[in-house]
Order: structure tokens, then sequence, then C-alpha cells
């Protein structure tokens, strides 16, 4: 049997995540934050296969709004082995998309392996670019390869001039900024989820950045500073807005990253105008340069480059959006 999971779930499913996915997965061991992921007022976001009163599989989910879940990601999709149902996987997500409120569904970080089953059922798959700012500066890089590589002069752009960029320290300075404008992005993420996921979360720290006209919020970009081996990098996790003043933020956030000493700043995304992109001074990490090594695991630490693949159940495909901030993939493990 396939059902909707209640709150009454919560203790089986992260028994069943510790035993069947990993033992100290942060799921599995932290209540309250599997509470802050996944429950929804009285309902919890995890559909689960019950065989003899016993979960054989989970597919969790979160949703990009905390009024509905007309969009979500996937996230903890295991089922147990030797569990007597080869597709019971494909079954757990049938189920959610079947879901009254569910229009899209979305998932970051899938197996590459995984790539021709969705194709096969006809489900969108590609991968997110990642981009990076060095900091031209650091002579000894102690997270980040860097070698036959320039920093990028950063184009002038006339949109540039008359923005400004401004930390945002309070969840109410973000009434400037119109969310509405940017529903026809998929996913479309709500301003209460916006809050929920960066201003509330409970473990991590995040930084808000609003580029403004005036005392308008144009676009926001969200990062969060990464340490490792006695060094610093920000990556660069979310964003929405006007793609154009990424130029007036990429010009804050190089002299951000010199001022500080981080080594570099980095932005997985899929869906933006890539020329934007590379005239704010980015340039593109690709997995099999090892010239440009852009670390992105540090829980725990692997020094190489990494592909994010996902995939996406709509046929609007010029309308996605997606960064690393989604779904699971900037999450405690």
């Amino acid at each position: 049997m396939i059902t909707l999971a209640s709150l009454n779930d919560i203790d089986e499913i992260m028994m069943f995540i510790h035993h069947n996915w990993k033992n100290d997965h942060i799921l599995s061991k932290n209540k309250t934050f599997f509470k802050y992921e996944h429950q929804n007022k009285n309902k919890l976001n995890f559909i689960i296969a019950k065989d003899n009163n016993k979960i054989t599989g989970v597919l969790g989910f979160i949703s990009t709004s905390t009024i509905d879940i007309s969009n979500v990601f996937t996230v903890i999709w295991k089922v147990e082995e030797n569990n007597g149902n080869p597709v019971l996987g494909i079954q757990l997500l049938k189920y959610l998309e079947k879901l009254n409120e569910v229009k899209n569904v979305f998932s970051v970080g899938i197996n590459k392996n995984t790539l021709q089953i969705f194709k096969f059922l006809n489900i969108y798959t590609n991968k997110l670019n990642q981009f990076v700012l060095i900091n031209e500066k650091i002579k000894k890089f102690k997270i980040a390869t860097v070698s036959k590589t320039k920093l990028k002069t950063i184009e002038p752009n006339k949109h540039s001039d008359y923005l400004s960029v401004k930390k945002i320290c309070n969840e109410n300075d973000l009434d400037s900024f119109d969310f509405e404008k940017y529903k026809f992005n998929l996913p479309y993420k709500s301003k209460d989820y916006f809050i929920k996921r960066y201003f509330n979360h409970p473990i991590y720290n995040y930084d808000v950045y609003g580029v403004c006209e005036g005392k308008k919020i144009v676009s926001l970009y969200v990062t969060r500073l990464q340490p490792y081996n006695n060094s610093n990098v920000i990556r660069i996790v979310d964003f929405i807005g006007d793609e154009n003043a990424m130029y007036s933020f990429s010009k804050y956030i190089s002299k951000l990253i010199v001022s500080e000493g981080y080594e570099y700043a980095d932005f997985y995304c899929f869906g933006l105008d890539d020329k934007i992109i590379f005239d704010s001074g980015f340039e593109i990490v690709k997995a099999d340069n090892d010239d440009l090594i852009i670390p992105n695991y540090f829980q725990p630490f692997e020094k190489k480059n990494v592909s994010i693949y996902f995939f996406a159940n709509t046929k609007k495909l010029e309308k996605i959006n997606l960064f690393k901030g989604d779904g699971d993939q900037d999450r405690p493990s």
C-alpha cells in the first residue's frame, strides 16, 4: 500500500532512513530538523509504501510554498532492497505526481545512472551549470585547484550604473521585492518559502543580498560561507529576480571575496542567460577540467568537480530556474 504519510509515521520513517539510507543521516537522528524540512501543518511531506504494516519504501518532498504543494522537489527516495517489487520506486513517484495539488515535480541531485530511466518515462533531464568567480589575489589555494585560469574582466553594463547591493538582514526588508512578478518561474518560490528556507533555517546561516534600484529590490541572491582547511569560499545557492542585475552583484561579491580573503564564489544554476553570467566575470567549471577544480562536497570533503543532474516533469522547459539551494542539495548531512 502506498500513501501520504502522517505525523505518526515520523519515527518509523527516520528508522527506515537509518537502516536503508545512512545510519547517521541528519534525517535519521535529528527529529527537529526532520519536522522543519517535512512537516506541513498537520501533514507530512513524505510518500511511504507499506507491506504487512512495515515501511518498504519512502519518497520525501519539499514544497516551494508554505501554502500549497503545487511545485515540489523530491528528496530521500529509497526502497528496501529485495522488497519484491522492482518498480516500487517509480510507483512512489507516480503517487506523488497524482496528488491533487501537485503540478510540477523536480529532483536535483539524481544519479547519472538513472537518467535513461527518466528519459524512458518521458521526464526531462539535464544538469546544473557550475560557474565561479576566482579571487585573483590568492597565491595559494587550500580548497580549489586553480591553474592556467585568469579572472575575467566584468563587462561594463549601463543597467548596473544605477543599481546598488545591500545585505538583507531582516525578512521585513523583503517587502520591496515583488515575488509575484516571478510566478512564471518553475518552480515558483513564494515569499513565505523564501523566509523559511533562508531566514529561519535551524542549522545553516545564509546571507541574503538585494540588488536595488533606489529603494526597490530588483533581484535577490542567497549565499552561504563554507569553511574548510583554514580557508573559506562562498556558495551562491539561490537567485530570484532580474538577471541583468547580476553585473552589479558580481562586482559586489568580487570585492567581498578579495577583501575577506575568500578563495572564490561558485554558483550552480540552470535556466539563466549564460552570456550575462560570463559577462559578469564568471568562469564555467567543467567536470573533466583538472586545471580548475571547484569542489562541491565538503561533508566529507572531496577535491573534485561534480556535475549535479536533475529531472523536471514539465514541458515548459524555458521557464525552469534551478539552483544548488533547491531540494536537498544544500542541506546538512
